[in-house]
């Protein structure tokens, strides 16, 4: 019980949870992604790293503030304080997206085997925290949507990716799948849904292009990230190896009711331009920073809120210092950098040499 006084604070945190090839001689790294000195403006890794995981996907700071993983592999959701102690865990099975929302409710993108045709969907759940006192081994999962939710079509082929929570308690949810031929309800969409205990409402947004890789499309969409105490915008990542924009950052558009891309083509910005490989995590920081990771290159991209590429970014293949291997998550809190490192199975954690002592 000593950890309720945590998860019913007078003051809320922020948190941010936070998914081409670019050039890694450009980062500011050697000796295996140790700096020259620390005073370069660089992310130094900070020790342990905590590897009691199995092909962790994602991982979020809350807003208690506790972290949360999606040990995916042993198809659980672990809670830790900030120096990595396992605080308990619950079993959800395949977890792979971690969301928090203002009432402090864990909100978790896992999978659900059926029962009589054995197909595998896609299942968000909600897991409320406060009224079990805060410790996530006293709570239970509450189904609240599934992937082949119809929209009004139904697919079992549907799959759910990326979670975001808006200042009111909606969330939004990335959906992917192999059927994006009906106008009328293709696969891929951008879900934007209310209820606490059971759903009420999903929007699915419109004016985004369900192919391609133009600057709208949300073809093989993969992250998402909104912003702390903000209704509506949000960032996307999609996951593709073909040429295309795979980092979109959308803004809503009152006078008109739609989503605007922040960033045009002709702008020239390096969050549109930088080749990158497949950005599968995405999160932003107070100043609206952009955190991505990359798990083609093994790589941590870092760009302004004005989409330019900064220099704190790094990478490498590997699991030594300031290296990543195949990683998929990514969340800030704190000055500091939370990065699922799935394939080393690990969280790692960075801060900037100028934040140190």
């Amino acid at each position: 019980m000593k950890y309720l006084y945590i998860i019913i604070p007078v003051i809320f945190f922020s948190i941010y949870s936070c998914t081409q090839k670019t050039d890694l001689s450009q980062f500011p790294i050697s000796n295996n992604g140790g700096g020259t000195s620390v005073n370069d403006t660089l992310y130094v890794q900070q020790y342990p790293a905590w590897s009691q995981f199995n092909q962790p996907e994602a991982v979020l700071v809350g807003r208690e503030p506790l972290v949360y993983v999606a040990d995916t592999k042993n198809n659980r959701v672990v809670q830790l304080d900030l120096s990595g102690v396992e605080i308990g865990s619950i079993s959800v099975y395949n977890p792979r997206a971690l969301a928090q929302d203002y009432n402090f409710d864990l909100l978790v993108i896992g999978d659900s085997i059926l029962t009589l045709t054995n197909d595998t969907i896609s299942v968000l759940y909600r897991i409320k925290l406060v009224e079990i006192g805060g410790i996530i081994s006293n709570a239970v999962l509450l189904p609240l949507i599934k992937s082949d939710y119809p929209t009004p079509l139904t697919s079992r082929k549907r799959r759910f990716n990326g979670i975001g929570v808006f200042s009111d308690n909606g969330y939004i949810v990335t959906r992917t799948g192999p059927d994006n031929t009906s106008s009328l309800d293709p696969d891929n969409a951008l879900l934007k849904i209310h209820g606490i205990n059971t759903v009420t409402s999903v929007e699915n947004l419109s004016g985004f292009q369900v192919t391609g890789n133009g600057i709208y499309s949300i073809e093989k969409v993969y992250a998402i990230t909104t912003f702390n105490n903000e209704l509506t915008d949000f960032i996307i990542t999609r996951n593709t190896t073909d040429f295309g924009f795979k980092i979109e950052w959308f803004l809503f558009n009152n006078t008109k009711g739609t989503y605007d891309p922040k960033f045009f083509p002709e702008s020239d910005v390096d969050i549109l331009s930088r080749a990158v490989g497949t950005p599968v995590g995405v999160c932003v920081d107070n100043n609206k920073n952009v955190y991505v990771v990359d798990n083609t290159y093994d790589s941590l991209y870092k760009f302004s809120s004005a989409g330019k590429f900064k220099n704190e970014s790094f990478g490498g293949t590997g699991s030594g210092e300031n290296q990543l291997r195949g990683p998929r998550g990514v969340s800030f809190f704190d000055k500091v950098l939370y990065i699922a490192d799935t394939g080393n199975n690990r969280i790692v954690r960075y801060k900037l040499s100028t934040d140190l002592n």
